[in-house]
């Protein structure tokens, strides 16, 4: 039988009686995975401190799938090797460029996932914290890694690069490249005709610009940004309301900014709510434009998620967005950290609503084209391809 090994990042804790508290959504990524390969899938995870976004208790005898939870160095048992037809592992945390090596004479293939280049990961490492020697800490540890990461994106059977980013720098390294798009949008997610309607009458209308934002409120989110945007679009008298939704450690800092710019009548942080049954449907319904405001060029779902919602986006120049937006023709580009270039491209919308109109269409097609099942299927038949089964 076909054997799925799947080496997680993702949190989890053990509690007695054979249960665990995992994420949720994790859990249903998992079950779509048991769905799609052709036999066992085996999950390895790893013992410690953790954060879980949205926990859920299990009973490990009804998850689904084979869990097996190691300690942090523990290493991944040879029984498993040997028995796998495919090992499916993130890189980025680098903890597993071993893996080449350690498949050479077991007939299983090995395929890497992998989100950060070598400049996202220092670039985080930059952002992470104030300190210069975490700083230059963190940025010689990515260095002295890269050589080994790709050793062993060379010597996999196959990759797969969630964005564009990694993409481009890793993909002549090994012939068997898949590029993915990773979000949470599901087809009947996304917006329909009639919600699309009523959001083009209300821009025909002239009604105020409905901005929107959702993500971590933290520095490097790039949130800070929207309430001197926000601020200078009033002073423009530019009429417009703008919803930010996102929990984090600049959430208070942001609201003393609201209250002290004297926004509050035009901007509001509220926490989001589940994702799929009320933050999804209120975008779709309540918003024109999404706003993201983000430097860094990590390949984060937001994209897709907010285009899925009918939202075209006016972003910062990062390279996952301004390679998507060539791709989708859903939205704007302007220069990474300039708040006055936010503020001009939303004053010349204000004035072309029917761009914000026909790139609101262009979004719900790239959307569709890159919806959550779409995106999970195509890995999957790669996979099943890979290992040779079918």
């Amino acid at each position: 039988m076909a054997s799925l090994v799947m080496l997680s990042p993702a949190p989890v804790v053990e509690l007695p009686g054979g249960e665990v508290v995992l994420d949720v959504k994790f859990v249903e990524g998992m079950k779509l995975h048991c769905q799609l390969w052709p036999g066992a899938v085996r999950c390895v995870m790893r013992r410690g401190p953790h954060q879980i976004d949205a926990p859920m208790r299990y009973s490990v005898a009804q998850l689904g799938f084979d869990l097996i939870v190691l300690d942090a160095d523990a290493p991944v048992p040879d029984l498993l090797l040997d028995s796998a037809t495919l090992v499916y592992v993130a890189a980025d945390d680098m903890k597993y460029l071993h893996l080449p090596k350690a498949m050479e004479g077991r007939l299983g293939k090995l395929v890497y996932t992998i989100e950060e280049p070598l400049g996202g990961r220092i670039a985080h490492a930059l952002a992470a914290s104030p300190s210069i020697r975490r700083k230059l800490g963190g940025t010689w540890w990515n260095l002295r890694r890269e050589g080994g990461l790709k050793a062993a994106l060379r010597a996999a059977d196959g990759v797969h690069c969630d964005g564009y980013p990694a993409h481009d720098r890793y993909h002549r390294l090994n012939p068997r490249m898949l590029r993915y798009l990773d979000n949470r949008m599901r087809t009947p997610m996304i917006a329909r005709p009639a919600e699309q309607s009523e959001r083009a009458a209300h821009l025909h209308r002239g009604g105020p610009l409905r901005l929107a934002w959702f993500g971590p409120v933290d520095a490097m989110s790039g949130v800070g940004d929207l309430l001197p945007m926000a601020f200078l679009l009033r002073q423009r008298g530019i009429p417009f309301r703008l919803e930010m939704f996102g929990t984090g450690p600049m959430a208070s800092r942001i609201q003393d900014g609201i209250d002290g710019l004297g926004l509050g009548d035009q901007v509001s942080l509220n926490e989001p709510g589940p994702f799929d049954p009320v933050l999804v449907p209120h975008l779709r319904r309540s918003a024109d434009l999404f706003l993201a405001p983000l430097s860094l060029s990590s390949p984060q779902s937001a994209y897709v998620e907010a285009l899925g919602c009918g939202l075209p986006i006016l972003g910062y120049g990062n390279r996952m967005w301004r390679r998507m937006q060539a791709e989708s023709g859903a939205g704007w580009v302007v220069r990474r950290g300039s708040v006055q270039g936010l503020v001009r491209q939303i004053a010349a919308l204000d004035r072309d609503r029917v761009a914000i109109i026909e790139a609101s269409r262009k979004a719900v097609d790239f959307a569709r084209a890159n919806a959550f099942e779409q995106v999970f299927a195509r890995r999957m038949n790669d996979l099943r391809t890979i290992a040779g089964v079918e």
